[in-house]
Order: structure tokens, then sequence, then C-alpha cells
């Protein structure tokens, strides 16, 4: 008898677990598919907040080398793919941000031309 009732109640708690799991799912389910569109929207909104942060810094920045001032073309020597990649990541605030500030501060702003000159040292500087 001892054992039936252990059994039951191991049984009922996996059977209450697994219906609390189902709910659940549901709930979250109910709640993606409700705000589907207003969460991608605030997501690409937050992404772009993040992006512009580059624009504006090299918004007034021009090459080393040749002086090209296209913000399109710009890149930071060496760290360019690493800030690019955590600006991605990080938040919008100053305190989120303050490596990405480091390695733009440690960095060159060159434009692609000079970038692929100077990896290949067909250009140096002094």
């Amino acid at each position: 008898m001892l054992f039936g009732n252990i059994y039951k109640k191991i049984l009922l708690k996996k059977v209450f677990l697994y219906v609390c799991c189902l709910i659940n799912k549901n709930m979250v389910n109910e709640h993606y598919e409700k705000y589907k569109d207003t969460i991608k929207k605030c997501a690409r909104r937050h992404y772009r907040k993040r992006i512009v942060l580059l624009n504006e810094y090299l918004a007034d920045k021009s090459c080393k080398h040749c002086g090209e001032s296209e913000t399109v073309c710009l890149k930071f020597y060496p760290h360019d793919s690493e800030i690019r990649k955590k600006t991605k990541r990080v938040g919008t605030s100053n305190e989120s941000r303050k490596e990405i500030f480091e390695l733009m501060d440690d960095s060159y702003i060159l434009c692609s031309n000079c970038w692929i000159k100077l990896d290949n040292d067909l250009i140096e500087f002094v």
C-alpha cells in the first residue's frame, strides 16, 4: 500500500507539470501572436538606433590618408569588424557602449580603398 501512494504522488506530480507546461506554451504563443508586429517593429527600431551611432560618428570624419568623407566608404582601421559587431549587440546607453568608444578612439578612419592599400602594404602611415 505504501508503494502505491508514492507512485500515485509521483504520477500526479508529472501530470501536473506536463499540464502546466502546455498551458505556459499556449499563453506564450498567444502573447507572441497577438503582439508579433509590435515586437518586430520595436526590434527594428532599436537595431536602427544602434546603427545610427556609427553613421553619426563618421558624419564629420574623413579618411586619414586621402580625405574621402563619404560615410558609406569609411571604416575603422584595424577594428572595423569588431566595432560593427559590438554596435549591433550592445544597448543604446553610453555605459554599454564604453568598449565601442574605446575601440573607436584606438582606430584610424580610412576609406575602403586606403584600407585595402594599407592591408597590402602599398601605403603606410608616418
